[in-house]
């Protein structure tokens, strides 16, 4: 499998009928996930990751339905019995992004504000890393561990008020990743 990453903006889920039809569509684990959420933008939120991940799994040739979620003793969500199959999913705001791959993969998008700096970037760095690693945040945070050099970042300009970073073991080059204008 290829290593691709997708992104894409929620406000088309934001009209009712769009967000219904596209529930449908989505397995069952992400609509109980999906109903978990009080706010509509979380729903959304969900909803924009669950179907970037189907997206993902159906361009890889993967039928999402032999699929069996469930999460490692690190939270870390898995498909059951397919070691091959490592993904990432991320939020923020209004933009939904994920990141499949054969190799240990990670993603992380923010929303940059007037307030944002430096500290927001290593943020989002440790994340992505974090996911893609296995390595506890707090032990970053804390320096008990470090970035490793088998792992290589790459940051994602689409100077739309966001900041996208994607970590893996293999370098990611922009024709891997895809935007998605609307759902």
């Amino acid at each position: 499998m290829k290593t691709r990453i997708y992104i894409a903006s929620t406000k088309s889920l934001e009209d009712a009928g769009t967000f219904s039809a596209l529930y449908k569509t989505v397995p069952k684990y992400r609509q109980k996930k999906i109903d978990s959420y009080k706010e509509e933008k979380d729903k959304r939120l969900s909803l924009g990751v669950g179907l970037l991940l189907s997206i993902a799994l159906r361009d890889a040739g993967i039928d999402e339905n032999s699929l069996e979620l469930y999460h490692a003793d690190n939270g870390r969500p898995c498909f059951k019995g397919h070691p091959e199959i490592n993904f990432s999913l991320s939020h923020s705001e209004e933009r939904v992004m994920c990141a499949i791959s054969e190799q240990p993969v990670g993603c992380d998008v923010e929303f940059i504000t007037k307030d944002s700096n430096e500290e927001t970037a290593n943020w989002t760095k440790m994340e992505c890393y974090a996911k893609a690693s296995d390595t506890n945040m707090m032990d970053l945070i804390g320096g008990k561990k470090f970035f490793s050099k088998e792992y290589s970042f790459k940051e994602i300009d689409k100077d739309d008020g966001y900041k996208y970073i994607v970590c893996s073991r293999q370098p990611i080059e922009d024709s891997m990743i895809s935007w998605l204008e609307k759902f």
